[in-house]
């Protein structure tokens, strides 16, 4: 396994203005053994042109389009297409750092009972052009209990951090729940490979970028608030009993206590003090921005 493929799958959707940033970030890995499959999701902007004409002199890029059909259903489709021996999801407005899959190849082949390799991340603001750095809990070998119980509270997974094994799903078997139709759905997919008891691995170096755009945080908050719950409730019958319960009064607690903490903040915003609640919020609002926006 010295040069095992990796496929990359990416889903766009309107995502015209990221994409290419997107496309470069994979043709910039110095892992070369990849096959990057893009599904686009019934884009309506000129997503597809600007696709097709940067994929058209590298023969490692397959492209799809697709009536849309959703996140999760276009995750699924790009995943029946793959053959690499392990899989990266990546969104069609996110970025990978160029080490990242030689990086992650190379713990798998010193650690070869692990299944799932996460590196850290870090923020990329597009109105300013800036990364930053938070720092978060490590995701432990046996992740069930951080996922149910800190997701948004000390937990923080992109999609495209963890680099997986295939073999992860059995031969008909879909990553993504199609029956499940909210946000969150990236927390439901998390929880359902921790529920494999395979195990993971942390590695400790930032190989990737969450891109964040301007969004009104506060109603993202509401809306994440009352996603996270139906998540919940989702995943409730998935789980051992011992968890089902518990596992929804913190959900609520937990979300509950992030919106009303997005409410002071908006408060603070609003207020007539305004510089001083400015200078007190900004690293609060950037925190909590940085976790409601999927």
């Amino acid at each position: 396994m010295t040069n095992p493929l990796i496929s990359v799958i990416i889903t766009c959707f309107n995502q015209e203005k990221q994409i290419i940033k997107t496309l470069q970030s994979v043709l910039n890995q110095t892992h070369i053994e990849w096959e990057c499959i893009i599904i686009n999701d019934g884009s309506t902007d000129n997503s597809e042109g600007a696709i097709k004409t940067f994929i058209e002199d590298d023969s490692r890029f397959k492209y799809k389009y697709q009536a849309n059909i959703g996140v999760s259903a276009a995750r699924n489709a790009g995943f029946k297409l793959a053959s690499g021996n392990f899989v990266n999801f990546l969104d069609g407005d996110d970025t990978f750092l160029p080490n990242k899959l030689k990086e992650q190849v190379g713990v798998f082949q010193n650690n070869p009972d692990i299944s799932v390799c996460v590196c850290n991340h870090q923020f990329y603001s597009e109105s300013n052009n800036k990364c930053t750095y938070f720092e978060f809990s490590k995701i432990e070998t046996k992740p069930l209990e951080q996922f149910l119980y800190k997701w948004h509270n000390g937990i923080a997974l992109p999609l495209h951090s963890p680099l997986y094994k295939r073999s992860i799903w059995n031969k008909d078997e879909l990553p993504f729940p199609e029956d499940y139709k909210y946000r969150c759905e990236d927390w439901v997919f998390n929880v359902l490979v921790a529920l494999k008891d395979v195990n993971y691995y942390m590695l400790d170096k930032v190989l990737c970028n969450y891109h964040m755009g301007d969004t009104n945080f506060t109603n993202n908050a509401k809306s994440l608030t009352t996603a996270a719950i139906k998540a919940a409730m989702y995943l409730k019958s998935k789980l051992p009993e011992q968890y089902q319960e518990d596992f929804i009064d913190t959900t609520i607690d937990n979300n509950l206590n992030m919106y009303l903490e997005s409410e002071k903040i908006n408060f603070l915003q609003q207020s007539a003090n305004w510089r001083i609640a400015n200078a007190i919020s900004k690293p609060f609002l950037l925190f909590f921005k940085k976790l409601i926006n999927d």
